[in-house]
C-alpha cells in the first residue's frame, strides 16, 4: 500500500506564559512585547524570560493503517506587541527536548470500508500539573487545523466560462474537496483562513512580520498550492471556557478522505488562544483569566437548511430556510456581520444576523439568501451549490463594525430549487 504522508504543524499551545528549560515558572509579556519577565509563586518579578511553543512536527502515516511515525521538527517563540483580543498563536522553531517531545501523537489509524482513513490525534499539554503557577500556561479554544492541497477556487473560473461570464480578475479562497480529487476532512468542526498560505485577505486575522502568527512551511513540509479556508477539529480538556488544562491529554478522530492519486500530503497547526491572567498566581483559570483568554472566534458555527431554496421567492423567505448556529464567548449578534459567497462570486452578499424566527437558542438568520451565481448557470437548477458562509466578530467594547477581531468560515452545499417564475 502506499504511504500517506502527513506534516503536521504543531502550534504554540499557549506557550506565551511558560519559561523555558522545563522551570516551574510562567512568563508574562514585556513592554516590547518580545521579551518576558518570570513571577515566582507569588506573582513577583524575579528574572527575564522568555516563550516556550508547543512545536512543530513531521507525520506519517500508512495508507493502509498499518503505521503511524511522529517526528519532532521545529519551535519557535514571540509575541503580538498590540492584540486586540488576546493572542493567536503559532509555533515556527524545533522542538527537541523542552517542554516535551511527543506532545503529539497518531494512534488507532485504520481504513474504513469506504476507503476513508481514520486517524486519533492526541494532544498533551507539554506543561505538568504541578503548582498552581503552572496554570498560568492553560489554553483556549484549541483547533487543529488540517491544510491539504487544494483545487476549488471561489469563484470557480471554469464555471464562470462555461455560464459566459468573464474570469474573475483574482480568486477569494481555495479549499479542498474530494470533488476535485482533493483530500478532505470529512468530519470537520469547522474552517478557519488563520496561517493559510498565499492568503492576503483579512490581514488582521493574523500579526505581519512575525512567524509565530502566520502560515510556516518547514523544511520538510510537503503539498503545493494549500488551502487558504482549511478544515479544523477542536480540542479541550475542560467545557468550562474549553480550556485545554495542563497536565492533560486530548483525543479527536479524523476522518480522512484520501486524493484521487497519489498520497495524502498536508500541513496541520495547533491553534491555540491566550491572554495574560488577571489573577497570579492562577488558582482557578476559569475565573483568573480575563474573557480575552478566549477566542473571539465563534466555539461553535454550523449551518442547516430546513427545505429547498425557491430562487423565485421573495428575499426573506429564501434567507429563513438557512440557520447559523453560533455561539460566541461574552460576544453577542450585535457584533456580527455575515457574508455568503456563491460558486461563481457573482453574488457575495453581506450583513447583519438576527435571532432565527423559526429557529431555536444560538439560531440566526441574514433574512436573505442570495442565489445569483446559479441563475447564470442553468444546468446547475435545480441542483445543489457551495457556498462559504462567513461571521465576522467585533469588539462589542469598540464602536461597531470597526477592525474585525475574529472571523470563522463554514462551507455547506445549499440546495436550490428550479427557476421557473413560480411562487
Amino acid at each position: 500500500m502506499r504511504p500517506l504522508s502527513i506534516i503536521i504543524i504543531a502550534v504554540l499551545f499557549v506557550s506565551i506564559g511558560c519559561a523555558q528549560g522545563g522551570a516551574d515558572v510562567p512568563v508574562t509579556p514585556g513592554p516590547d512585547g518580545h521579551v518576558g519577565t518570570t513571577l515566582d509563586s507569588g506573582g513577583q518579578a524575579v528574572r527575564g524570560g522568555g516563550y516556550v511553543n508547543w512545536g512543530f512536527y513531521r507525520l506519517e502515516i500508512g495508507r493502509d493503517g498499518s503505521y503511524a511515525h511522529v517526528i519532532p521538527h521545529r519551535m519557535a517563540s514571540t509575541l503580538w506587541e498590540y492584540p486586540l483580543w488576546g493572542y493567536h498563536l503559532n509555533a515556527v522553531k524545533l522542538l527537541e527536548t523542552a517542554p516535551c517531545t511527543d506532545c503529539l501523537r497518531l494512534g488507532n489509524v485504520h481504513v474504513l470500508p469506504n476507503g476513508d482513513v481514520s486517524v486519533d490525534v492526541s494532544i498533551r499539554h507539554p506543561w505538568p500539573a504541578l503548582p498552581t503557577v503552572n496554570r498560568y500556561c492553560t489554553g483556549f479554544d484549541v483547533r487543529g487545523i488540517i491544510m491539504f492541497p487544494a483545487s476549488q477556487y471561489f469563484p470557480d473560473n471554469e464555471l464562470r466560462a462555461e455560464a459566459g461570464l468573464e474570469p474573475w480578475h483574482t480568486w477569494f479562497q481555495r479549499y479542498s474537496t474530494h470533488d476535485k480529487g482533493d483530500a478532505e476532512l470529512m468530519n470537520p468542526d469547522g474552517w478557519t483562513t488563520i496561517w493559510a498560505p498565499d492568503l492576503e485577505w483579512y490581514g488582521y486575522e493574523v500579526g505581519e512580520g512575525f512567524p509565530i502568527f502566520e502560515y510556516y512551511r518547514g523544511k520538510m513540509a510537503s503539498g503545493e498550492e494549500l488551502g487558504t479556508i482549511n478544515a479544523f477539529k477542536r480540542f479541550y480538556s475542560n467545557e468550562n471556557r474549553h480550556m485545554f488544562e495542563v497536565g492533560e491529554t486530548v483525543t479527536r478522530t479524523y476522518i480522512i478522505r484520501p486524493p484521487a492519486q497519489g498520497p495524502i500530503e498536508a500541513s496541520y497547526a495547533i491553534y491555540a488562544h491566550w491572554a495574560e491572567p488577571v489573577t497570579t498566581p492562577v488558582v482557578n483559570p476559569a475565573v483568573d483569566f480575563p474573557r480575552e483568554a478566549n477566542s473571539p472566534m465563534p466555539y461553535e458555527f454550523w449551518i442547516t437548511q430546513d427545505g429547498i431554496i425557491d430562487p423565485d421567492a421573495p428575499a426573506p423567505e429564501r434567507g429563513r430556510h438557512i440557520h447559523w448556529h453560533i455561539k460566541t464567548w461574552d460576544i453577542g449578534y450585535a457584533d456580527w456581520l455575515n457574508t455568503k459567497v456563491d460558486l461563481l462570486y457573482v453574488c457575495c452578499g453581506g450583513g447583519d444576523l438576527y435571532p432565527h424566527p423559526d429557529g431555536e437558542p444560538d439560531d440566526y438568520w441574514a433574512m436573505d439568501f442570495c442565489f445569483e451565481g446559479p441563475v447564470y448557470y442553468p444546468s446547475g437548477l435545480p441542483g445543489e451549490w457551495p457556498y462559504i458562509f462567513k461571521v465576522e466578530i467585533f469588539d462589542p467594547d469598540e464602536p461597531a463594525y470597526g477592525l474585525p477581531i475574529g472571523t470563522d468560515y463554514y462551507i455547506a452545499e445549499v440546495a436550490l430549487g428550479a427557476l421557473d417564475g413560480e411562487w
